[in-house]
């Protein structure tokens, strides 16, 4: 006996919402718009795009901590490298191509599944295009933070 199309909507869900963020439904977005207005172009073809923050290290030792280092976190910033596949007609791919010839900064956004997302300003320190004659052509781009990256932000609410 076939179950009904309603006892299959209503099978148990698990209360623990706790589950992990998943990297496929992260996306790298940059804003192709004007001075007055954004307008955020998807960059397509993603396959990754992590957002790599650190700090550099200020030995803080001394001959009274002994004799073990002491460091504290300086200087921070970020970088994200994007990967993807060569889309030639990818406006997000060619906003970020622009960026890089024309030493222009760069203002992103990676955006995640619930619409929360980060954004910061960033400079093109390379951009790179492997088009090996047995593989999909691939792209890659460094994009190196100029400030901070946001936190998380909510994702905007919308009323009806």
């Amino acid at each position: 006996m076939a179950l009904t199309e309603n006892q299959l909507q209503n099978l148990p869900t698990n209360p623990d919402q706790s589950v992990a963020e998943l990297g496929k439904d992260s996306l790298l977005y940059i804003d192709g718009g004007t001075d007055e207005a954004a307008n955020w172009k998807l960059v397509g073809g993603q396959r990754n795009s992590p957002i790599n923050q650190s700090a550099t290290s200020i030995d803080a030792s001394h001959k009274t901590s002994g004799g073990w280092a002491s460091n504290l976190a300086g200087i921070k910033s970020w970088t994200s490298t994007y990967t993807g596949l060569l889309i030639m007609s990818d406006e997000g791919l060619q906003v970020l191509e622009y960026c890089f010839r024309n030493d222009k900064q760069a203002h992103v956004k990676f955006v995640y599944k619930d619409g929360s997302y980060q954004e910061g300003w960033a400079s093109i320190t390379q951009f790179n295009k492997d088009t090996n004659y047995t593989a999909v052509s691939t792209v890659s781009v460094t994009l190196t933070g100029v400030g901070a990256i946001s936190e998380v932000t909510p994702a905007p609410t919308t009323t009806p």
